[in-house]
């Protein structure tokens, strides 16, 4: 399978989970439990970022698309099986605990979950846990500093 994230060049083989889901939560996780987010496509990466930046103009030249590998071994949280709020910002209670619980168990590398940057759940982001024993198998394979076409939020 492979994976994508948008994050600062020097970070991109960094798979602590110590990042700013970790020091401030994320919707899929509590304030100091380690986790990576990662988009099964490029352009779900891509559209991840406007949760951060204004426009993709704005996005530090320092920041790299990395693209990685890993087994297709993972659980999936069905869009029938979360909670109503799960896609709401600032992110639910709710979600966390989802999250929190299935990082603690240590069921699995990999969380399947809705990304809430496409509407209606059409796409799919996956939750890492860094601390399964399973992460040593998450390879980065290639960074590309261009994130954006030049062409693309021009106007």
């Amino acid at each position: 399978m492979r994976l994508y994230r948008i994050v600062p060049r020097e970070y991109a083989d960094s798979f602590s989970g110590l990042g700013a889901s970790y020091q401030d939560g994320a919707r899929w996780n509590e304030p100091k439990l380690p986790v990576l987010y990662f988009a099964l496509s490029p352009s779900v990466a891509m559209l991840e970022m406007a949760n951060y930046f204004p426009s993709p103009r704005l996005v530090p030249k320092f920041y790299v698309l990395a693209t990685y590998i890993i087994e297709d071994k993972y659980v999936t949280l069905e869009l029938e099986h979360l909670p109503k709020d799960w896609s709401e910002y600032p992110y639910p209670r709710s979600t966390q605990k989802l999250g929190t619980d299935w990082l603690k168990s240590q069921k699995s590398l990999g969380l399947l979950v809705p990304s809430c940057a496409v509407p209606s759940g059409l796409e799919n982001i996956l939750v890492i846990n860094p601390k399964h024993p399973d992460i040593k198998k998450l390879k980065l394979v290639s960074t590309t500093p261009e994130i954006y076409n030049n062409r693309a939020f021009n106007a």
